[in-house]
């Protein structure tokens, strides 16, 4: 999230963990500022599909986000994952929908 709004940071990803033996990891550092927040989730995510076919998307999955800005962690998911399942419908789906979201507060004064 920065200024206020979350955003979109794409990388090339590794495979995930522990799925095949003496592969090498990508290792990726985010600088966090206290007052930050983090939201990182899987494909399935921006994969749920409606009855038409059609990707929920990062476009919609950022929209829900900002407008959930002020909301805990914990709300925001549920703002998320309730979304999601407007947005799907009925619609039988094929993946997970794992989400993850933090606030960072920076170290603990002294």
């Amino acid at each position: 999230m920065r200024g206020g709004r979350f955003e979109l940071i794409e990388y090339a990803h590794s495979p995930m963990l522990a799925v095949f033996k003496g592969i090498r990891i990508r290792e990726h550092e985010f600088e966090l500022h206290p007052g930050d927040r983090l939201f990182v989730y899987t494909d399935g995510v921006p994969k749920a599909t409606d009855t038409h076919e059609e990707l929920f998307g990062t476009d919609r999955m950022l929209d829900v986000l900002n407008r959930n800005i002020s909301s805990a962690p914990k709300e925001l998911l549920i703002a998320v994952k309730q979304g999601i399942d407007d947005f799907v419908g009925e619609a039988e789906q094929f993946d997970d929908v794992t989400m993850l979201c933090v606030d960072y507060f920076g170290p603990q004064p002294e």
